[in-house]
């Protein structure tokens, strides 16, 4: 009888899963912000692990778009100011592109589950909206994206699209649009023509919604600093790694998404 295969790999992966969810819920979360450095020994010792599950993880984080690496000089958390509007355009054209695309595809594959999923998402947006909530307000945007992408059932779709949201999402930490498109109705009906299977009507939506966000990031002095990028005072777009690093720990129970509340309970609906 063969000796039985060591436990270790399945370990090593289950701390990296979990070094993973730590550091992605602290960047969704902006206490590690865009800019910053995360430096692989402080995050290592902080957590009281080995470097190369933080290794691991933040090579995950880069797939995501949520971190960019940089040979011998480790990894950043990705900033794009109003003086990289050109890079920030390319990328919500490259959305534009792909999003109706995904609107179009979740109208034809949905369930019920992803539904009421989306449907929790525009409830905690317009909940975060009347609030003045607007970091809630961007968490639920983001969530929104992502579920939406999901349901379209395109795995290639699904990897291509989620490290441009997130790139976008963190671009608007650091810009903000003066006139502004509103979203959150444009999202209810791209919502209803998914909940109808009309996938003309919800491409269309997605296709208009971002032609208007465009249109405003392209207008002449409607692009300014946020208030938390004129606080930093940063200058070429780099910050030295941040205390919180230090401050990390890994607890027993990491948040996976960001901060994100677990999704609605099933519904006792049929899927399609």
């Amino acid at each position: 009888m063969p000796p039985s295969r060591p436990a270790r790999p399945q370990v090593a992966a289950t701390l990296e899963k979990r070094v993973f969810e730590l550091l992605n819920a602290e960047i969704l979360n902006l206490r590690l912000g865009p800019g910053e450095h995360i430096v692989t020994e402080a995050v290592a010792e902080a957590l009281g692990v080995s470097r190369l599950p933080v290794r691991e993880a933040l090579r995950s984080l880069a797939g995501r778009g949520l971190v960019e690496m940089h040979a011998h000089r480790g990894a950043f958390i990705p900033r794009l100011g109003p003086e990289d509007l050109d890079r920030i355009i390319e990328t919500v054209e490259a959305r534009a592109r792909l999003e109706p695309w995904a609107a179009e595809r979740a109208a034809g594959f949905h369930d019920a589950d992803q539904l009421a999923a989306l449907d929790w998402t525009l409830e905690q947006g317009f909940d975060a909206l009347a609030r003045g909530a607007r970091p809630d307000a961007n968490r639920a945007h983001r969530e929104f994206l992502r579920v939406l992408t999901l349901m379209s059932g395109h795995a290639t779709l699904v990897e291509v699209l989620e490290p441009l949201q997130y790139r976008t999402m963190l671009a608007f930490v650091s810009i903000v649009i003066t006139a502004e498109p509103e979203g959150w109705a444009s999202h209810r009906v791209v919502r209803d023509a998914v909940a109808d299977r009309d996938g003309a009507a919800a491409s269309a939506e997605m296709g208009r919604y971002l032609t208007e966000v465009l249109d405003a990031l392209r207008r002449p002095g409607n692009v300014v600093p946020s208030a938390m990028d004129r606080a930093a005072g940063r200058k070429g777009g780099r910050r030295p790694a941040s205390h919180r690093i230090k401050a990390l720990r890994l607890g027993e129970r990491d948040a996976g998404d960001g901060g994100t509340p677990p999704p609605p309970p099933r519904p006792h609906a049929a899927g399609r």
